[in-house]
């Protein structure tokens, strides 16, 4: 899809929202990848809206064809009245009779207008849902297109900043070996100098008094003044 749009804009420079109406787009709100595309970012003000307006649009559909599927057993029952009402109408004339069966025929005919007004929005219903979904897509396109190019930014600075580390980095490895050589070097000639004995002591002196405890380096101080 990535690739998709590359091409679509490179055309032309602007993106050709027409050519999505060629692809099957899944209902976004069900697919759980366009989920995911939200779980480190908000949702825009927009998106949250056209999200809304397709789930509506979702419930509304389940609505209607529940209804119809609800209509349609009444129908049912009411035509079963009539068959059984018809020997008393026109086999005994009965008034009462006369009078359930057109009550029965009333509710039935409302219901006919009412099932062809319900069929008539179920056959949009797709329509309607189609053009909410590419509403959200493209809101959808809108929104995480530009918080990949604020992202690209982003990554740029962090490559700059991980590339001055780097050298940061390496400068502070060089010193360090040097220090180490250096260190290395002078311990190596006091030892070949003094001895091991000596260099002991010294090492005593130097590292584990006079660095490790500020009273003792006063106490040296003022005995070399």
């Amino acid at each position: 899809m990535f690739d998709f749009f590359k091409r679509r804009q490179s055309k032309k420079g602007e993106f050709d929202w027409s050519a999505l109406r060629k692809y099957n787009i899944p209902i976004l709100i069900l697919d759980e990848r366009w989920h995911t595309i939200f779980k480190n970012t908000e949702k825009a003000k927009e998106i949250i809206e056209k999200e809304e307006k397709l789930k509506e649009l979702l419930k509304e559909e389940s609505r209607l064809v529940f209804e119809k599927k609800e209509i349609l057993s009444r129908k049912k029952s009411y035509l079963d009245k009539i068959i059984k009402l018809t020997p008393e109408v026109f086999d005994k004339n009965d008034q009462q009779s006369k009078e359930e069966m057109e009550k029965c025929e009333k509710e039935i005919n409302q219901i006919n207008v009412r099932i062809e007004s319900i069929e008539a929005e179920i056959h949009n219903m797709p329509e309607r849902i189609r053009e909410a979904n590419m509403e959200l897509l493209k809101c959808t396109i809108n929104s995480v297109y530009f918080k990949m190019r604020e992202n690209q930014l982003r990554v740029k600075e962090l490559e700059e900043l991980i590339e001055k580390t780097r050298k940061q980095l390496a400068s502070y490895i060089d010193e360090k070996e040097g220090l180490t050589e250096y260190d290395n070097e002078i311990y190596t000639y006091f030892h070949d100098l003094l001895g091991g004995e000596e260099l002991q002591k010294l090492d005593n002196e130097y590292f584990n008094k006079t660095y490790g405890n500020k009273r003792d380096a006063e106490k040296l101080n003022a005995t070399e003044v």
